[in-house]
């Protein structure tokens, strides 16, 4: 019988070349394994592999026909239930629970199959019992009250604990973790950590990859049987472990490779198709072969419409990078990925992440699994992020600069004040009322750049279609000038906002002088209020259509952008300023504004603020 390795002396059970056959079905074929002290070692791999025979043959229930194990440097051929415990391994089975459900938690701690409980020690092991759950902190469980009383959740808890009482040297959880409630999975998460600190290990069999992720310290895979791997968790991708655990390959080679991915899929099927990712598996010819349930439902794709199709036709992208890239990683067979790529999967348009992980079994490639995570919102948020962020940082310096302006205005002001009285003479009076109406211009410009910024303003209680009405009799003559027809569709009702009123009509001037300015030649502008309910509360929508010829820009809401532009040439003077105004005017009242291209032609604005409270 070998001795064990020098190289693992940190080891507290090895395997040695395990086999264990159930008849003529073998469960486990020539198995070495290390399990280490103070470690929590995790066993994953498809069903029917092997993991909970390994487990069992530590715990004394299954003999192994070959092989032996060596526990705590000392060899054993096989081990029985009592051999294991006086080692100190408990087992958590999956299946059975080990509790009577007629006796208390205290009675089940104290019993536990041990020699024959004594009556007259219930007081003792009660005090017992009570004694440990205060030491792990379960001052709320009472340890006489009979497990049938308790649910199947409560139950399988208290049946870890058990195992726990016992102070074993390897605890043995097999898929013991998975029917646990949310609050009880994470006190026992953390009794583990506390346990492998004070020295004790944990085999953590498992089917649940992110149990072994939040969890192991290493992790072996089994496959047939046999360990595939073991290695620490840290080095091993979680997509590459899944490929590892929970497929499988024919022994059959190149000539037979589409009956290898058959049998890639056949087993796992389940597995794959229940991950929460959007994952599509091709063949070595780039054909689709398997969705899963997640990407077809998120797509809306049909079994029939993909399965032996090409991945380029349902995966593409309008923008030739993403092509280059998805082309460069199907034909080298590389792991790649792409953040933000515009791509359309089933004529669905999204923004997503793009990763590809080709499938090798050796050096013989198999296929190529690819993951789409879906980030047209995040992607829009962030675009909405750097907008405020960019309109803030200029409405700091305008409000810098309107100050600056402000005070060598105030005194030019004055001094045309005092010409004015001091000095007579009809010329010199009409010229000095010029001037003073120029510096009002220059005064309202400077109000302008202060109302960019984010400087307080008195609000008040307004009636929008009233504003609107009297800003459109304002405008009337010069729209009848410039051959505009203007049309008004108020809501029915009155719609009473919370704002600043000049500030309100600073915002419907702008997008008026927008539309007037785009129509040189005459056109049409339509304005529309309505009140709508959403999550709970009543908000009111504005909305500015023009016939004009639309933003002609590949990202419309550039024109909310400060000194943003399309109108120059000879003859004007915008300088970009006033969506930029108006887009933070709308935004300080909690508002939105935002602007599209219609399809026959022009554009349309879209403001909404929340309605005053009644």
């Amino acid at each position: 019988m070998a001795s064990p390795s020098p190289n693992n002396a940190d080891s507290l059970i090895e395997f040695i070349n395990i086999s264990l056959n159930y008849g003529a079905t073998k469960a486990l074929s020539h198995l070495n394994l290390v399990i280490r002290r103070a470690e929590i070692h995790a066993i994953v791999g498809e069903h029917g592999a092997g993991k909970s025979s390994l487990g069992m043959i530590l715990c004394g229930l299954l003999k192994p026909q070959n092989g032996h194990i060596i526990i705590n440097s000392l060899p054993h051929r096989s081990l029985n239930l009592q051999s294991a415990r006086k080692l100190g391994i408990e087992m958590v089975q999956q299946q059975t629970l080990s509790l009577n459900p007629y006796f208390s938690i205290a009675d089940n701690f104290a019993l536990d199959n041990r020699p024959l409980y004594q009556l007259w020690r219930k007081k003792k092991a009660l005090q017992a019992a009570r004694d440990f759950l205060e030491e792990w902190g379960f001052t709320h469980i009472d340890p006489a009250v009979p497990v049938n009383r308790l649910n199947v959740p409560d139950q399988l808890f208290v049946d870890i604990l058990k195992h726990l009482y016992q102070r074993p040297t390897l605890l043995i959880l097999d898929e013991a973790l998975e029917k646990l409630t949310t609050a009880n999975y994470n006190i026992i998460i953390g009794i583990l950590r506390r346990l492998k600190q004070q020295g004790h290990s944990i085999l953590l069999i498992t089917h649940r990859i992110d149990d072994v992720y939040q969890l192991a310290d290493r992790v072996s895979v089994i496959k047939h049987g046999e360990i595939l791997l073991s290695d620490e968790v840290k080095n091993i991708d979680k997509i590459n472990l899944i490929n590892m655990a929970y497929t499988q390959v024919s022994e059959q080679r190149a000539d037979n490779l589409n009956r290898e991915f058959y049998q890639l899929l056949k087993y796992n099927e389940a597995i794959l198709r229940n991950l929460p990712i959007n994952l599509i598996v091709a063949d070595h010819e780039n054909q689709i072969r398997l969705v899963n349930d997640y990407c077809r439902q998120s797509f809306e794709l049909e079994q029939a419409s993909f399965i032996n199709k090409p991945l380029a036709e349902v995966v593409t992208s309008a923008n030739n990078e993403v092509i280059d890239f998805l082309d460069h990683a199907l034909s080298y067979r590389e792991e790649h990925a792409f953040y933000q790529a515009p791509i359309r999967v089933n004529q669905q348009e999204i923004i997503g992440n793009i990763k590809t992980f080709p499938i090798y079994d050796g050096s013989l490639f198999m296929g190529t699994m690819l993951t789409i995570e879906d980030v047209t919102e995040f992607d829009q948020l962030q675009k909405q992020v750097v907008l405020s962020e960019k309109l803030a940082s200029v409405g700091m310096l305008a409000a810098g600069v309107a100050h600056e302006i402000n005070n060598p205005l105030e005194i030019i002001y004055t001094y045309l004040s005092f010409m004015k009285y001091k000095f007579r003479g009809q010329e010199l009076h009409k010229a000095l009322n010029t001037l003073h109406e120029q510096i009002a211009d220059i005064s309202n410009i400077v109000s302008n750049l202060q109302t960019f910024s984010d400087r307080h303003v008195e609000n008040e209680e307004v009636e929008l279609n009233e504003v609107i009405q009297n800003m459109l009799n304002l405008l009337k003559y010069n729209a009848k000038y410039e051959n505009i027809a203007i049309h008004f569709e108020p809501e029915d009702e009155n719609i009473l906002i919370i704002t600043n009123r000049n500030e309100i009509k600073q915002v419907i001037l702008n997008l008026l002088k927008n539309s007037f300015e785009v129509m040189p030649s005459g056109g049409e502008i339509r304005i529309s209020t309505r009140i709508f309910e959403e999550n709970g509360g009543k908000n009111v929508q504005m909305t500015f259509q023009d016939t004009g010829p639309g933003i002609q820009d590949a990202n419309p809401n550039n024109v909310f952008l400060p000194f943003y532009s399309t109108k120059h040439g000879k003859g004007s003077n915008n300088f970009g300023l006033g969506l930029s105004i108006s887009y933070n005017i709308i935004k300080k009242h909690k508002g939105t504004i935002s602007v599209q291209n219609l399809e026959q032609a022009g554009c349309q604005f879209t403001i909404t603020l929340p309605q005053a409270a009644n």
